[in-house]
Protein backbone atom coordinates (compact mmCIF):
# COMPACT_ATOMS: atom_id res chain seq x y z
CA UNK A 1 0.00 0.00 0.00
CA UNK A 2 2.91 2.31 0.72
CA UNK A 3 4.41 2.44 -2.71
CA UNK A 4 0.90 2.91 -4.36
CA UNK A 5 0.64 5.94 -2.03
CA UNK A 6 4.16 7.34 -3.32
CA UNK A 7 2.78 6.57 -6.93
CA UNK A 8 -0.36 8.35 -6.55
CA UNK A 9 1.32 11.55 -4.63
CA UNK A 10 3.61 11.50 -6.91
CA UNK A 11 1.53 11.63 -9.77
CA UNK A 12 -0.73 14.10 -8.07
CA UNK A 13 2.53 16.52 -7.67
CA UNK A 14 3.29 15.98 -11.36
CA UNK A 15 -0.03 16.51 -12.54
CA UNK A 16 -0.41 20.23 -9.96
CA UNK A 17 2.98 21.17 -10.69
CA UNK A 18 3.44 20.45 -14.85
CA UNK A 19 -0.14 22.04 -15.34
CA UNK A 20 0.88 25.27 -13.39
CA UNK A 21 4.03 25.66 -15.80
CA UNK A 22 2.11 24.74 -18.65
CA UNK A 23 -0.19 27.66 -17.98
CA UNK A 24 2.57 30.17 -16.93
CA UNK A 25 4.78 29.35 -20.08
CA UNK A 26 2.73 28.16 -22.48
CA UNK A 27 -0.94 29.47 -22.60
CA UNK A 28 -0.40 32.86 -20.55
CA UNK A 29 2.04 33.95 -23.39
CA UNK A 30 -0.24 33.17 -26.06
CA UNK A 31 -3.27 34.63 -24.60
CA UNK A 32 -0.89 37.65 -23.75
CA UNK A 33 -0.18 37.95 -27.22
CA UNK A 34 -3.25 37.56 -28.24
CA UNK A 35 -4.58 40.29 -25.83
CA UNK A 36 -2.07 42.82 -26.58
CA UNK A 37 -2.40 42.68 -30.53
CA UNK A 38 -5.48 45.13 -29.91
CA UNK A 39 -7.84 43.28 -31.97
CA UNK A 40 -10.67 40.35 -30.99
CA UNK A 41 -9.02 37.33 -30.67
CA UNK A 42 -8.90 34.44 -28.58
CA UNK A 43 -6.03 35.20 -26.05
CA UNK A 44 -8.83 36.16 -23.17
CA UNK A 45 -10.87 33.41 -24.29
CA UNK A 46 -7.72 31.10 -24.69
CA UNK A 47 -6.59 31.88 -20.64
CA UNK A 48 -9.82 31.55 -19.52
CA UNK A 49 -10.69 28.35 -21.34
CA UNK A 50 -7.34 26.72 -19.96
CA UNK A 51 -7.65 28.46 -16.61
CA UNK A 52 -11.35 27.00 -16.16
CA UNK A 53 -10.36 23.18 -17.69
CA UNK A 54 -7.59 23.19 -14.76
CA UNK A 55 -8.82 24.58 -12.09
CA UNK A 56 -10.78 21.12 -11.15
CA UNK A 57 -7.91 19.06 -11.71
CA UNK A 58 -5.57 21.17 -9.93
CA UNK A 59 -8.03 21.08 -6.86
CA UNK A 60 -7.81 17.69 -7.10
CA UNK A 61 -4.52 17.07 -7.04
CA UNK A 62 -4.08 19.39 -3.74
CA UNK A 63 -6.82 16.84 -2.27
CA UNK A 64 -4.82 13.96 -3.22
CA UNK A 65 -1.50 15.32 -2.52
CA UNK A 66 -3.02 16.11 1.44
CA UNK A 67 -4.81 12.89 1.80
CA UNK A 68 -1.86 10.41 0.49
CA UNK A 69 0.48 12.59 2.17
CA UNK A 70 -1.24 12.47 5.75
CA UNK A 71 -1.58 8.38 4.89
CA UNK A 72 2.27 8.39 4.46
CA UNK A 73 2.92 10.41 7.20
CA UNK A 74 0.71 8.49 9.63
CA UNK A 75 1.07 4.92 8.01
CA UNK A 76 4.62 4.42 7.00
CA UNK A 77 6.29 7.13 9.34
CA UNK A 78 4.13 6.85 12.07
CA UNK A 79 3.71 10.61 12.50
CA UNK A 80 0.81 11.96 15.41
CA UNK A 81 -0.24 14.92 16.08
CA UNK A 82 1.78 15.23 19.47
CA UNK A 83 4.99 13.96 17.38
CA UNK A 84 4.50 16.21 14.56
CA UNK A 85 5.09 19.42 16.67
CA UNK A 86 7.44 18.29 19.24
CA UNK A 87 9.99 16.47 17.40
CA UNK A 88 12.99 17.87 16.83
CA UNK A 89 14.36 16.02 13.76
CA UNK A 90 16.00 17.18 10.53
CA UNK A 91 12.98 15.55 8.96
CA UNK A 92 10.10 16.65 11.05
CA UNK A 93 11.37 20.57 10.34
CA UNK A 94 11.71 19.86 6.46
CA UNK A 95 8.28 17.75 7.03
CA UNK A 96 6.79 20.80 8.84
CA UNK A 97 7.78 23.28 6.91
CA UNK A 98 6.70 21.46 3.78
CA UNK A 99 3.10 21.10 5.37
CA UNK A 100 3.06 24.44 6.32
CA UNK A 101 4.17 25.65 2.80
CA UNK A 102 1.23 23.55 1.79
CA UNK A 103 -1.26 25.06 3.92
CA UNK A 104 0.19 28.32 2.88
CA UNK A 105 -0.67 26.96 -1.41
CA UNK A 106 -3.73 26.17 -0.37
CA UNK A 107 -4.63 29.68 1.21
CA UNK A 108 -3.38 31.28 -1.81
CA UNK A 109 -5.19 28.99 -4.71
CA UNK A 110 -8.57 29.98 -2.72
CA UNK A 111 -7.74 33.76 -2.85
CA UNK A 112 -6.49 33.67 -6.47
CA UNK A 113 -8.95 30.91 -8.13
CA UNK A 114 -12.18 31.81 -6.49
CA UNK A 115 -11.94 35.59 -5.85
CA UNK A 116 -9.08 37.73 -7.15
CA UNK A 117 -8.27 35.66 -10.66
CA UNK A 118 -11.92 35.72 -11.34
CA UNK A 119 -12.45 39.27 -10.26
CA UNK A 120 -9.82 40.57 -13.20
CA UNK A 121 -11.04 38.66 -15.83
CA UNK A 122 -13.97 40.37 -15.06
CA UNK A 123 -12.79 43.52 -15.04
CA UNK A 124 -10.80 42.83 -18.56
CA UNK A 125 -14.04 41.65 -20.32
CA UNK A 126 -15.27 44.86 -19.41
CA UNK A 127 -12.58 47.00 -20.58
CA UNK A 128 -11.95 45.19 -24.18
CA UNK A 129 -16.17 45.48 -24.13
CA UNK A 130 -16.01 48.97 -23.89
CA UNK A 131 -13.03 49.10 -25.88
CA UNK A 132 -10.81 50.64 -23.54
CA UNK A 133 -7.49 50.07 -22.88
CA UNK A 134 -6.64 46.69 -21.25
CA UNK A 135 -6.37 47.77 -17.05
CA UNK A 136 -2.89 47.73 -15.34
CA UNK A 137 -3.53 48.73 -12.41
CA UNK A 138 -2.32 46.83 -8.85
CA UNK A 139 -5.59 44.70 -8.76
CA UNK A 140 -4.09 42.50 -12.18
CA UNK A 141 -0.50 43.15 -10.74
CA UNK A 142 -1.49 41.11 -7.39
CA UNK A 143 -3.32 38.69 -9.11
CA UNK A 144 0.20 37.85 -11.37
CA UNK A 145 2.21 37.97 -7.76
CA UNK A 146 -0.52 35.45 -6.22
CA UNK A 147 0.10 33.04 -9.08
CA UNK A 148 3.94 33.85 -9.55
CA UNK A 149 4.06 33.37 -5.26
CA UNK A 150 1.69 30.57 -5.61
CA UNK A 151 3.96 28.59 -8.71
CA UNK A 152 7.28 29.25 -6.45
CA UNK A 153 5.92 28.01 -3.43
CA UNK A 154 5.06 24.73 -5.30
CA UNK A 155 8.63 24.43 -6.53
CA UNK A 156 10.24 24.87 -3.14
CA UNK A 157 7.63 21.79 -1.58
CA UNK A 158 8.73 19.59 -4.31
CA UNK A 159 12.51 20.17 -3.02
CA UNK A 160 11.39 19.75 -0.14
CA UNK A 161 10.00 16.68 -0.80
CA UNK A 162 13.01 15.79 -2.71
CA UNK A 163 15.35 16.36 0.89
CA UNK A 164 12.90 14.15 2.59
CA UNK A 165 13.65 11.33 1.33
CA UNK A 166 17.55 12.01 0.78
CA UNK A 167 19.50 13.32 4.03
Amino acid sequence: MYQAAVVIHVISAITWLGGMLFLVMVVLPLARRGMESGQPGPGMAVLRDAANRFLPVAWGSMIVLAVTGAYLAWEHWGIRPGVFFTNDSRFMHILQVKSGLFVFVVGLSLLHDFWLGPMMMERLDQARAAGQPLPQNLARRIVLLTARVNLLVVVTIVVLAVLLIRP
